[in-house]
């Protein structure tokens, strides 16, 4: 009951910021999935190194980038990280989306990025990444449809190494997702994906962290919009993970909500997000999975 005031204007503020947002991708569409501005080159090439390096920490032991091919799902506004996996001496790199959000940047951005990762990488494989990255091939490809058909996307082509960084939250159908990559995964293939599970309204997040899931079913899904965070917890993905064959299925925590923001961020939720099992604390995990 303590929280029950504050809840209540948090919801209602949410709500207001979900109307927004609605209205915002009915005129404009879904046009950009993260806050870099195109022309901020230090901040593009931040973020992808980020990313790389976020995808390198939670790899299993003994798995790499090299001598892979490796899919992406959902790159986002920048096919960088497609080169610094390539400077790490992975085989292939296709990169798949819904929507055309990339796919104009020059070979002198993917030549500066590798240039500036300050990880260990070898001449070898720096050259070759440079050069397979200054034009499309089977090896450095981006793919978009609108249906989002993974396996028509890929071509015939499978992979051993299954990759996305904050975009799993935002397919609609991520049973239909999994049961996709499964189709193109060889056997032993990895797959790892960091999934931001909190708000994504960045200026009621920090105060409220689990405010989208704070309406009901049918509220939530009235104000729909290509790129709405689809509110699946650990839970599902490892359901789903399961049902289609994948072994050793787990979602590490990345981020966990502040110790002042337990109280309030786990009270007054919608259903089901009331229920233990549902793990709110979590704001950000990695979905983890090796193909059978």
């Amino acid at each position: 009951m303590q929280y029950v005031l504050r809840n209540t204007l948090m919801q209602t503020l949410g709500f207001g910021v979900l109307t927004l947002v609605w209205i915002k991708h009915r005129l404009q569409g879904y046009t950009k999935p993260n806050t870099v501005a195109d022309e901020n080159w230090e901040g593009r090439h931040a973020y992808v190194q980020d990313v790389v390096e976020s995808w390198s920490r939670f790899m299993p032991d003994g798995v790499g980038f090299k001598g892979r091919d490796i899919l992406e799902l959902g790159p986002g506004s920048s096919l960088g990280t497609g080169a610094l996996l390539l400077a790490h001496g992975a085989q292939s790199y296709l990169a798949v989306d819904a929507f055309r959000l990339t796919g104009n940047e020059h070979a002198a951005f993917f030549a500066d990025a590798i240039d500036r990762f300050p990880g260990d990488l070898t001449d070898e494989d720096v050259e070759r990444a440079k050069a397979l990255t200054a034009r499309r091939s089977n090896q450095f490809d981006y793919q978009v449809e609108a249906g989002f058909d993974i396996p028509k996307l890929a071509g015939g082509r499978k992979f051993d190494l299954i990759l996305s960084c904050a975009a799993f939250e935002h397919f609609d159908d991520i049973d239909r997702t999994i049961a996709d990559i499964s189709k193109v995964a060889r056997p032993g293939c990895v797959s790892l994906h960091i999934v931001d599970f909190q708000t994504h309204s960045r200026w009621i997040r920090d105060s409220d962290p689990n405010n989208i899931y704070r309406f009901p079913e049918r509220l939530y899904r009235l104000l729909s919009f290509p790129g709405q965070p689809n509110r699946k917890r650990p839970a599902d993905y490892k359901r789903a993970f399961e049902a289609n064959g994948w072994t050793n299925v787990r979602v590490v925590p990345a981020v966990s909500i502040a110790e002042n923001l337990i109280g309030p961020s786990l009270s007054g939720l919608a259903r089901p997000f009331d229920r233990s099992d549902m793990d709110m604390a979590m704001l950000n995990g990695v979905v983890i999975a090796t193909r059978a």
